[in-house]
């Protein structure tokens, strides 16, 4: 059973998580959608792609990407090998704006973990991550983010 502490580092965590993104120059939610984009690059991805990697439904992720193509961030192209289907990439505007957003974040942890070793950063990195893939893989609701 989860402890009370344990609860309460999360309600800690996901508060400071938000007011990361809430400080963000990019608008709240896309940049992690911005960087599943960059991540499929070259090649493009597709929205049922964003939508599966993201545990999120397709129409939430519809509405975002048509938030960032409206304001430049991401550019739409027939998919080659399904003419039916679009691919997704980032615009140079959505490239630096990620980019932009990426460095203020390196700025605001290296500020945070200033007096943390590398070490100790290394180890945090690893349980973090180790702890969101076991929530997600004993989560039922999130398969489909597997």
């Amino acid at each position: 059973m989860a402890s009370d502490t344990l609860v309460a580092a999360l309600h800690e965590l996901l508060k400071a998580v938000r007011l990361l993104k809430q400080s963000s120059v990019a608008p709240v939610g896309t940049v992690g959608v911005l960087a599943a984009i960059r991540r499929h690059e070259p090649s493009g991805c597709h929205m049922k792609d964003l939508a599966t990697e993201h545990a999120l439904d397709p129409s939430t992720i519809s509405r975002t990407i048509a938030a960032l193509v409206r304001d430049g961030l991401v550019a739409r192209a027939a998919d080659p090998t399904d003419g039916r289907a679009s691919t997704l990439r980032l615009t140079d505007r959505g490239q630096a704006e990620l980019d932009d957003v990426y460095a203020q974040y390196d700025s605001r942890l290296a500020d945070a973990l200033s007096e943390w070793s590398p070490q100790e950063i290394a180890t945090f990195a690893a349980s973090l991550q180790r702890f969101a893939k076991d929530l997600i893989n004993h989560t039922p609701s999130l398969e489909a983010a597997r």
